[in-house]
């Protein structure tokens, strides 16, 4: 018995396209991977040198969180 090609664009071709390997993920998979790689590195970045959520903060003031409704009544 004849053994046919799983393809049949790749009759008689037994190398592989570039760019087209069957375990390599979607390109969307790769774009939003790329994407979500970057801002991490923007966020550790800006962390490290003094640009991250601290420098809103008033210095020499703890944050307890949001006041409670009795702090402001009069």
């Amino acid at each position: 018995m004849t053994d046919l090609p799983r393809d049949p664009d790749s009759a008689g071709d037994n190398e592989s396209r570039p760019g087209s390997t069957e375990d390599s993920a979607p390109r969307w998979v790769k774009v939003f991977g790329i994407i979500g790689i970057v801002l991490v590195l923007l966020m550790l970045v800006a962390l490290l040198t003094g640009h991250g959520p601290g420098r809103h903060m008033p210095s020499g003031q703890r944050h307890e969180g949001p006041a409670s409704p009795a702090a402001h009544s009069p």
